[in-house]
């Protein structure tokens, strides 16, 4: 909407150049871990000719060089921000804003309007406690007509003024009583007619006014696109399902919770998540190659001896010589190809509110279903699920993910990031069926004293699995074997049966077997190791 110009008096004009002052909100935003870009997108149409665009509603927090401007139906010559001594600007409350206002002051007249009905009912109240008052004291008066026709009409008339006042006074009381009823209903719906207000129209802030010179060369539509960083940010968070009604299959329910603090609240957005991370790494680390040498032991001692005393000497000095240390090395982070979600609906979520969950899809792998067992921490088997992540895209970790079986809520656990063609593997609770148990059969140390010739420690441990069920299981067993990075630390154990993996994932001395336990079944497996260390060493 074309409007006059507002106190744009500081912005020197063309000679017959019009300003177009346009209210703004945000469209669109595409939400990063840890910040968005917010844009403005507003039209106005144009006469042919050289124009001021003013929008004067934009966050006062805007950075100069962080805000990015487009302009189509006309061609863009200047750009000014101003973020102080703004001139006033037009209302621009919408329907929503206007309406909740009216709420509000329709509340606070009916207040106003029960406190002078109380003050009426007070009015006539008093009246009455006067009118008592008034023949009271003509009851008592010692002017009393001595005519006893007269004395006894006076009587009567008294009786009679008496009994109507009286019953004024208590209508008058009774009506001040209802009326103070109305009150606490008054008072709440005054109360959520303000906090409906508050809701739609947050804290006022001071604003920046963005002025764009613009040269159209015929009549038609400008459109001006705005965009800038804001203080938003989203978490993932998963619904996880193991279904095993028919065959295995692990389903990811994926969903947003979405938190922004910009200022102002979003109505009707467009709204894009994004896993990209904008804000981190873009420049390759630059590597420093050491300088190497070697030194005679002797002149690395005195060499050593006089800096300690050079120091000394300036410290006594009171020197103020800075000691340079070394730079930490940068810590590199990586981020994969990223991946947008385009949410289907318009969202609209207000400054600082609690997050809002916004459902995103859902994703379906085949799934290998198994136990894992640890007997030497664990009473119990922990059903497990393993699928290879095929949707072509990384899945973001999640501090809190609900995990269900069978479509029974079973607990909530943290979720693991997985790439692209990684594994995803997920643990769904103990299973009671499966018992663990870990035991030491022998354990013996040879001489301990402070003075002996050897040092060593042998130790036999029994693992036991028992399936008290009646449903067979695979089960993969762990169980970790000490090892050294010594050689005069001489470890050596065996397995009956032997480990089917040694160092899983990498992780040395962590060692897998992989057990199919029948319904019913028991199964032992048995571990012997030896260990030794020179003498006058102490083992860790």
């Amino acid at each position: 909407m074309r409007l006059l110009a507002l106190a744009l008096t500081a912005f020197p004009l063309a000679a017959n150049a019009e300003v177009y002052t346009l209210a703004s909100a945000p469209t669109s935003a595409t939400v990063y871990r840890g910040f968005a870009m917010v844009s403005r997108d507003v039209s106005v149409d144009v006469t042919a000719g050289t124009h001021e665009v003013v929008l004067a509603d934009l966050p006062q927090w805007i950075d100069p060089a962080r805000l990015r401007v487009a302009v189509t139906g006309a061609d863009l010559t200047a750009t000014r921000l101003r973020t102080d001594a703004l001139p006033p600007a037009p209302d621009t409350d919408n329907d929503a804003v206007l309406a909740a206002k009216d709420a509000v002051k329709a509340a606070e007249r009916a207040l106003r309007d029960l406190d002078d009905a109380k003050q009426d009912a007070g009015l006539a109240q008093t009246a009455a406690a006067a009118r008592l008052a008034f023949l009271q004291g003509l009851a008592e008066s010692e002017t009393l007509p001595s005519d006893a026709q007269a004395l006894a009409e006076l009587a009567q008339m008294i009786e009679a003024q008496t009994f109507t006042a009286t019953q004024a006074q208590i209508a008058a009381r009774r009506a001040a009583r209802d009326v103070e009823e109305a009150r606490p209903e008054l008072t709440r719906a005054l109360a959520d007619a303000q906090a409906a207000l508050a809701a739609l129209t947050p804290p006022v802030e001071q604003k920046s006014l963005l002025t764009l010179s613009v040269d159209a060369d015929a009549a038609g539509a400008v459109t001006v696109s705005v965009q800038y960083p804001a203080n938003a940010t989203w978490t993932p968070t998963y619904d996880v399902f193991l279904d095993r009604a028919e065959d295995d299959s692990l389903t990811l329910r994926r969903a947003a919770l979405i938190n922004q603090y910009t200022g102002e609240n979003w109505e009707g957005v467009a709204l894009t998540l994004s896993t990209l991370a904008p804000s981190g790494q873009v420049v390759p680390s630059e590597l420093y190659p050491s300088l190497l040498r070697f030194e005679d032991k002797a002149m690395r001692a005195k060499l050593s001896a006089q800096t300690r005393s050079m120091s000394e000497d300036l410290a006594f000095a009171g020197s103020t010589e800075p000691v340079m240390e070394a730079a930490a090395s940068p810590m590199v982070q990586f981020d994969g190809p990223g991946v947008s979600y385009v949410v289907a609906q318009p969202v609209t979520l207000a400054h600082g509110a609690e997050g809002s969950r916004i459902a995103l899809d859902a994703l379906s792998f085949e799934a290998r279903v198994f136990a894992r067992a640890v007997p030497s921490a664990d009473t119990t088997a922990f059903l497990m699920a393993k699928a290879t992540n095929t949707s072509a895209e990384p899945l973001l970790a999640a501090a809190r993910a609900q995990v269900f079986v069978d479509g029974a809520l079973v607990g909530q656990t943290a979720f693991d990031a997985v790439p692209a063609g990684d594994k995803i593997v997920q643990a769904f609770g103990p299973i009671e069926d499966l018992r663990l148990t870990r035991s030491v059969l022998d354990r013996s140390e040879g001489d301990r004293g402070l003075i002996s010739r050897s040092n060593a420690q042998e130790q036999e441990v029994l693992m036991r699995i028992e399936n008290l069920g009646a449903q067979s299981w695979d089960i993969e067993l762990h169980e970790a074997i000490p090892y050294s990075e010594q050689d005069d630390l001489e470890i050596d154990w065996s397995a009956s049966p032997t480990a089917d993996v040694r160092d899983v994932e990498e992780r040395r001395g962590l060692m897998q077997w992989n057990l199919e336990l029948d319904a019913g079944e028991t199964q032992e497996i048995t571990i012997e190791q030896s260990i030794r260390w020179p003498d006058g060493k102490v083992l860790r």
